[in-house]
């Protein structure tokens, strides 16, 4: 009894067989020990005169959790997808649940940019593996398990999509565009200069092209539920403004949209699995950009609500999207709790590394929730404070804040604390700061090298 699970096709090489046990310990009893100890994620193809074997680490039967099978199978296809076999087909040993989440690491990790942006395939890169088949006592079962995980992995593939796509492709327009074709969700196009969104406004002016705020609803809950908001950041590319950045590395700015991408993928996936809940997606869309009419360092404008900010820095755009994006999603849109996300601070990269994004909610219950979520999905947070005790750092002299200080301190808890400030106390909030992990900068057992695609397992988790 078997169940497929397809990949992109290749063409026909090899075919491999993961060795069942009894064949696994016969295969090891040949080996030097010191060469392959089967600890888990650790793969070994093995070319017999029966053709190729592979084996596979596991660990300890009773340690097998989700997310160490999502991570051994995202391994699995790392190790053998370029080794020119095709047809894998896996004997663990595992019950139906636990073969669904092998496949969904499987899955996971076999992402690529689109084709459309070469004129030929990189050759070090070309995927041979096109079909996996998992050996399981009720395949049936294992599949109905797999159909919820699937929709998610195309949402995760979706964001992934978005980041990786350079800056005169995923124009604000185009973010808008693509956004308007995810199944099963309404969109909402809210133009920032007639709704009184300032902030996002002087963000996005000195661009050509217009900056927007996109509103996406899916209603899978209740008429009277009040729906969970999630807000992101989507800014298409961020040169800095005129305070400009380095060149070095600039190109890698057009993935400063990653959060709004977790909420783009967030919602395809409630809405692919018809999760029974209401949310809304808040995405702040500008492109951050030099001309003669970019916002300048000391302007002071009004912000949806109406305070306003001294913009120090015209590279901390980011907090100023949000914000306007977090004020209107609580006044307009009657949420009952927001949960924003942005590749908002190097700050937090220094803190936390590149292991957990920084986690900022004053609500116990909603944090406890996001930090589950986050080690159920192997998309881990780190509770950081949100106190008034840094308020000083985002006090202007002549405004109601300022956007952020030259002094040294912790930029990423002043742009936390400046973000509560447009968000009502009796709305539990949290903000998640992704800097670090939004994209890779080297391959994972779960993402290669690139975009991640960072929240949206979390996020599907979360709101259920």
């Amino acid at each position: 009894m078997r169940v497929n699970f397809a990949l992109p096709p290749g063409p026909v090489s090899a075919r491999a067989l993961a060795a069942p046990s009894a064949e696994a310990e016969s295969l090891l009893s040949r080996l030097d020990q010191n060469a392959f100890k089967p600890e888990p994620e650790e793969v070994l193809p093995i070319l017999t005169d029966q053709g190729w074997r592979v084996l596979v680490g596991i660990g300890e039967r009773a340690a097998l959790d989700a997310v160490m099978l999502r991570r051994i199978g995202g391994t699995l296809f790392a190790e053998l997808a370029g080794l020119g076999i095709v047809h894998l087909a896996v004997g663990l040993e595992l019950g139906p649940d636990q073969t669904a989440e092998l496949a969904y690491g499987i899955a996971l990790r076999a992402w690529r940019p689109p084709a459309k942006y070469r004129q030929k395939p990189d050759e070090e890169k070309i995927w041979h593996l096109a079909e996996v088949t998992l050996l399981t006592a009720d395949p049936a079962a294992a599949k109905a398990h797999f159909e919820r995980l699937e929709a998610v992995r195309k949402a995760v593939h979706f964001a992934r999509d978005l980041v990786v796509a350079p800056g005169n492709v995923l124009t604000p327009p185009a973010f808008v565009e693509a956004l308007g074709k995810i199944p099963g969700v309404e969109l909402e196009v809210v133009d920032p200069k007639k709704s009184g969104l300032n902030l996002l406004q002087a963000v996005g002016q000195g661009s050509g092209f217009a900056p927007a705020l996109a509103v996406l609803r899916y209603k899978g809950g209740g008429k009277k539920e009040k729906p969970a908001a999630l807000v992101g950041k989507g800014i298409t590319f961020d040169t800095g403004g005129i305070d400009i950045k380095p060149a070095k590395y600039m190109e890698l700015m057009k993935g400063d949209m990653g959060g709004g991408a977790a909420v783009a993928g967030a919602m395809m996936a409630l809405a692919a699995r018809k999760a029974p809940v209401n949310a809304v997606g808040v995405v702040a869309i500008a492109e951050n950009a030099v001309s003669g009419r970019a916002t300048r360092p000391g302007d002071v404008v009004k912000g949806y609500g109406g305070l306003t900010v001294e913009i120090i820095d015209t590279d901390a755009e980011g907090r100023l999207a949000l914000a306007d994006a977090l004020a209107y999603t609580a006044d307009k849109l009657s949420p009952a709790k927001i949960i924003d996300l942005a590749t908002l601070t190097g700050a937090v990269e220094i803190a936390l590394g590149f292991e957990r994004a920084g986690l900022f909610c004053a609500n116990d219950k909603l944090a406890g929730q996001l930090l589950a979520a986050g080690e159920a999905e192997d998309e881990k947070l780190w509770r950081l404070p949100l106190t008034d005790l840094y308020d000083e750092a985002i006090k202007s002299d002549i405004a109601d804040l300022r956007n952020c200080t030259w002094e040294k301190g912790p930029d990423h808890i002043h742009a936390a604390r400046f973000l509560q400030h447009f968000v009502p106390k009796d709305i539990p909030w949290a903000h998640l700061d992704i800097a670090g992990l939004s994209e890779a900068d080297e391959d994972g057992p779960l993402a290669a090298e690139g975009p991640t695609g960072f929240g949206v397992r979390l996020l599907d988790r979360v709101l259920g």
